[in-house]
């Protein structure tokens, strides 16, 4: 079972990370905008959904931590509730393997790579509901500062 998610969550980090760079190298002029602006307009555009009983019923089980039940329920991505809670899922279930995996100390790159899939993840996500909000920020604060100390460790 543990070998399944590994071999779905490397998988899935693939399929992510190729939908990010097609993403970024068919961006036009007009959608390359200053961080802070682009920021902006995410904030703005997250939270304008209305809460579904799906929505409610997938919040209900990130409070209670059943990311595991999250993504078996979301994975078919039908719909935009289905993506986002997805993703906000397979980024809690990262972190957790995050917290119990041993680094090598020689390899700096393998941190910054795990953290930075649980950014990707968060990125993605369109709409988190109030309840869930807070905790979801602070996973993704936490998985940049992390990345950022390994980048800081990675040019030493």
């Amino acid at each position: 079972m543990k070998k399944v998610l590994s071999l779905f969550l490397i998988l899935l980090l693939a399929l992510t990370a190729c939908g990010t760079q097609e993403k970024e190298e068919t961006a036009t002029p007009q959608e390359k905008k200053t961080e802070e602006g682009t920021n902006a307009a995410k904030e703005e555009k997250t939270n304008k959904r209305e809460l579904t009983a799906e929505d409610q019923q997938f919040s209900k089980l990130i409070v209670e931590k059943n990311y595991d039940e999250v993504v078996k329920q979301t994975v078919s991505l039908k719909t935009e509730s289905q993506k986002d809670f997805y993703y906000i899922a397979s980024a809690f279930i990262k972190n957790n393997e995050n917290q119990t995996k041993t680094y090598d100390p020689a390899d700096l790159t393998a941190m910054k790579t795990d953290y930075q899939v649980i950014v990707n993840y968060i990125n993605r996500v369109k709409f988190v509901p109030d309840e869930i909000k807070a905790e979801v920020e602070g996973l993704k604060t936490s998985a940049e500062e992390k990345v950022a100390e390994s980048d800081k460790q990675l040019t030493k």
